[in-house]
């Protein structure tokens, strides 16, 4: 909750810094973030139920953030008037063939090499730093964790109990980590559909391929795959 007031706030003072630009009040994450809280005061009992109560219960909230996101940003730009951001829609509407568009400066985007799809040298490149296999290795252990602990969370409906498996369970993924892996994933969907936005996941790679290297939880579950898991080891 904190963390959705913090980003409304800080896009908020941005606005301001930049004598109140109205571009910024139309944003998809001030709409996005709204929208979260909005869903959150109407869905309190998202944790109650079986597997299949709760997996409805999440693909529905999912539903109403992104239906309130698209509802709450037409509002806002239609009271303001804001056409600013419409070039980077219709820009992406042509990139993935839904399309062509007359627009002069979506045109421009698309004609701009920064602008296509990664190229494939990138991995090549990344690879010889030892980057991307240290990243490959520590995103695969961390995905599978997220699942299974994922799996868990929806599945049992006790949380008395589901603490203590919790306790019991080798592989653990606390909030952070999680956060960070769902931020790496969509950082790489936006590098691979836009070479401009690599800048933003080759930074976070290194951060995220840091983390895994010192993560005990990584490392419990590598040894406990090759049957090697003692707590001197980690």
């Amino acid at each position: 909750m904190w963390l959705y007031i913090i980003q409304i706030s800080g896009l908020l003072l941005v606005c301001v810094l930049q004598f109140f630009n109205s571009m910024i009040l139309g944003s998809l994450l001030i709409s996005f973030n709204a929208s979260v809280l909005i869903a959150r005061t109407i869905q309190k009992n998202l944790k109650k139920g079986g597997l299949l109560n709760r997996l409805g219960k999440l693909i529905l909230h999912v539903l109403l953030v992104l239906c309130l996101t698209l509802l709450i940003n037409k509002f806002i730009k239609k009271i303001l008037n804001l056409e600013s951001d419409e070039h980077i829609f219709k820009f992406l509407k042509a990139k993935f063939g839904f399309g062509a568009t007359r627009d002069f400066d979506a045109n421009l985007y698309l004609c701009e090499e920064a602008f296509g799809l990664l190229p494939l040298n990138t991995f090549s490149r990344l690879s010889d730093t030892l980057l991307f296999y240290v990243y490959v290795f520590v995103l695969f252990f961390m995905t599978a964790a997220a699942a299974i602990v994922a799996f868990r969370n929806l599945s049992d409906s006790n949380q008395v109990q589901f603490m203590e498996k919790m306790e019991e369970c080798t592989i653990t993924l606390k909030p952070d980590a999680a956060y960070n892996l769902i931020h790496t994933v969509l950082f790489g969907c936006l590098a691979l559909s836009t070479m401009r936005m690599k800048y933003l996941w080759t930074s976070h790679m290194c951060v995220f391929a840091s983390f895994g290297l010192c993560s005990t939880e990584v490392w419990k579950l590598t040894l406990k795959c090759i049957h090697l898991y003692t707590s001197q080891r980690v």
